[in-house]
């Protein structure tokens, strides 16, 4: 990864980690299912799914094809579990998690 996506990444994750009582989602045309983010989360609010075909196809390009490569396992959080804590956002190599203000 190049310097300058290195950084634009570092500072969106610095202002999302800031958000206090946010909701933290993941994109699931970017997860892979590496399950990092399932054995680092300390309350076991990530588990992995498996998509249907009907969630496939709703996907974008990029998430289906990457179901093509990868399967279509994902990761979800539990938002009853999760605390938002971050320590998912930072891990992930895929930067298929985020946190948002509201649950929107």
């Amino acid at each position: 990864m190049n310097t300058f996506k290195q950084k634009l990444f570092a500072k969106k994750l610095k202002e999302e980690l800031s958000i206090k009582n946010g909701i933290v989602k993941i994109d699931q045309a970017s997860c892979d299912a590496c399950k990092t983010c399932l054995d680092l989360c300390p309350y076991d609010a990530i588990n992995i799914s498996i998509l249907t075909e009907q969630e496939v196809k709703q996907l974008s390009f990029k998430g289906r094809l990457k179901v093509r490569i990868k399967g279509n396992e994902k990761a979800v959080i539990d938002q009853g579990l999760c605390t938002a804590c971050g320590l998912c956002m930072k891990n992930c190599h895929e930067f298929a998690i985020h946190k948002t203000s509201n649950a929107s």
